[in-house]
């Protein structure tokens, strides 16, 4: 198994990175400059992982601020009251909790293979947040602002691919993948949310560039007028803060958040303001179907008795995840004809099954209509009226 040397260095850095604060809040001056210039060893190596020139950057930029801290703290005319009032915000959330709540978002943090190829039709929408973290990272020319887009915001039917798309544009950037399913953040750690909404960031920050993709986005901002409590109103702020940037204003790192949701007309009002990027992801056309059938089929070794276009008829109004399943189906209705002895082969145990190579035959018509009886589309056509009524009200909103 190799391993990941950068993410090794990233590991040391949070242990050291700790000892320095703690050094650091007893007055330990000389020990906190020591640590924080491990810091700053420890960045380096940890900027010299990544293969992206933009990347190594930025990170090498985090780097000389460690530096500055450790000369800072290794200065014989530093005092513990100015280095208080200096401090006194980041104290005030307790240095252990913040480890603790950087911890479990590292847990959120998840490692993506998948690129735009992957991803079957929905060409639209895949330029469109091209053309978003393009704007973002493309150098801008001298005394000329461009403003660039770092929250997007995808809506639209299940399973039509947006968690595929936030993962593909992680993938393709080389960058950090965090993966949060806000409904499971919120029950789990409410009252405390905010809290980790903000390590999040912080880690994101760290770890740049960054996707940040928060699922069931609309479980986060319930509407304001709906009797929200205070924690949920601290949940809300926080939020609306790191969109805004607020507490990293001046920080040159990249880090995209991509909201995710089924029910866009559900969303906070101030917090949809704070995306300048909605992209609706819509049910696959017919060349987008016949994309995501080819992939699921074709692309792994499997012929079908019938024309493709067949299949692609037949799926009309699927979503991209149904017609996963409805292959995924298929190909076991195949498989299932195909070894009529496999069962027994299980009974006789591993070994028996260890010697035998699974049989495969060309995907019939009757395997088609096996998986259609149990494979249905979940989106109607009253919803999609709905969503096309919203997306129609959010182009003129903007």
């Amino acid at each position: 198994m190799s391993v990941n040397l950068g993410d090794m260095a990233f590991s040391e850095y949070r242990r050291v990175l700790k000892r320095a604060e703690d050094a650091r809040l007893k007055g330990a001056f000389s020990d906190a400059a020591a640590a924080y210039r491990q810091c700053a060893e420890l960045y380096r190596q940890y900027a010299a992982s990544s293969t992206d020139p933009s990347i190594r950057k930025q990170r090498l930029k985090q780097s000389e601020i460690f530096l500055q801290k450790s000369r800072q703290y290794g200065s014989s005319s530093v005092s513990h009251q100015s280095v208080h009032h200096q401090e006194a915000r980041k104290e005030a959330a307790g240095p252990a909790d913040r480890d603790d709540y950087e911890a479990d978002v590292l847990n959120l943090r998840q490692h993506t293979n998948i690129k735009w190829k992957d991803i079957g039709g929905l060409e639209e929408t895949k330029n469109s947040i091209k053309a978003a973290y393009g704007m973002a990272l493309a150098q801008k020319p001298k005394g000329v602002q461009i403003n660039s887009w770092r929250n997007i915001l995808l809506f639209g039917p299940p399973g039509t691919g947006k968690t595929l798309l936030a993962a593909a544009t992680a993938g393709s950037l080389e960058a950090d993948f965090f993966n949060v399913k806000v409904s499971n953040l919120v029950s789990k750690y409410f009252g405390e949310t905010s809290k980790l909404i903000s390590a999040l960031y912080s880690v994101a920050h760290q770890r740049s560039p960054s996707v940040i993709y928060m699922d069931e986005f609309e479980s986060l901002t319930p509407p304001r007028d709906s009797g929200d409590s205070g924690a949920e109103r601290r949940i809300v702020s926080t939020f609306l803060s790191e969109l805004d940037g607020l507490a990293t204003k001046e920080d040159e790192s990249f880090i995209l958040t991509m909201g995710a949701t089924n029910f866009p007309w559900l969303l906070d009002s101030a917090m949809l303001s704070r995306f300048q990027r909605r992209i609706y992801v819509p049910l696959p056309d017919e060349a987008a179907r016949k994309s995501i059938l080819e992939i699921h089929l074709t692309r792994r070794g499997h012929k079908t008795t019938q024309d493709i276009n067949e299949w692609v008829k037949a799926t009309r109004g699927f979503a991209g995840r149904e017609i996963e399943q409805l292959c995924q189906t298929a190909i076991a209705s195949m498989t299932q004809r195909a070894n009529p002895g496999l069962l027994d082969l299980v009974d006789q145990g591993r070994k028996a099954l260890s010697k035998y190579e699974i049989k495969i035959e060309p995907l019939t018509e009757n395997d088609m209509k096996s998986a259609l009886d149990q494979i249905h589309p979940i989106t109607t056509a009253d919803m999609l009226r709905q969503y096309d009524d919203w997306n129609h009200q959010s182009e003129h909103q903007m």
